[in-house]
């Protein structure tokens, strides 16, 4: 019976010691003033960083969790929403071209959090976010968004995916506001 309550307990602390994921940025400048939600007004965002980064054998994965959560986090905002591939790209339409370039970051992803727990290490992602005149490729602002988590929070500490989902929102908050 006390080994019961114990777990119980336990359980409980890990439940409520912390799941959030708060992005830090640096830059005190204004909104970019893009509407997305105004007709033609598109969001296209182009992920890159060094060569180091890029060839890390889970940028792949990492790069697909930025295509999902971003796309998830703009079309509740009912904002339109791309991924751009290769060298940033102007494309003549209206809206902002987001370029996200990673600096550095640790992918930590939930089965391997529950699996590993605090081996894992911190999950972090620190990114210069340029954001430009997607018509012209005029840049408008650059900002740098840190994240990070603390595995001694347990298997509930913000994870890869949570990290850039906050990230994403950030960026939606830039472009639709003005």
């Amino acid at each position: 019976m006390y080994r019961r309550r114990l777990i119980w307990s336990l359980s409980l602390v890990l439940l409520l010691a912390g799941c959030a994921s708060v992005v830090k940025k640096e830059d005190g400048s204004a909104p970019v003033p893009v509407g997305t939600k105004a007709p033609g007004k598109h969001v296209v965002l182009n992920l890159t960083g060094s060569d180091a980064t890029t060839s890390a054998k889970d940028w792949k994965g990492f790069k697909g969790i930025w295509n999902d959560e971003c796309s998830d986090e703009f079309h509740e905002a009912e904002a339109q929403f791309s991924m751009q591939d290769g060298a940033p790209q102007p494309t003549g339409s209206e809206g902002a071209l987001v370029v996200v370039n990673v600096v550095d970051y640790h992918y930590v992803s939930i089965g391997a959090r529950v699996a590993l727990g605090i081996m894992t290490g911190n999950a972090f992602i620190n990114a210069q976010v340029g954001f430009r005149d997607l018509k012209t490729g005029e840049t408008w602002t650059t900002k740098t968004y840190d994240t990070k988590s603390s595995a001694w929070n347990g298997v509930f500490a913000a994870m890869t995916t949570k990290q850039v989902r906050a990230m994403c929102h950030e960026i939606l908050g830039e472009v639709s506001a003005h």
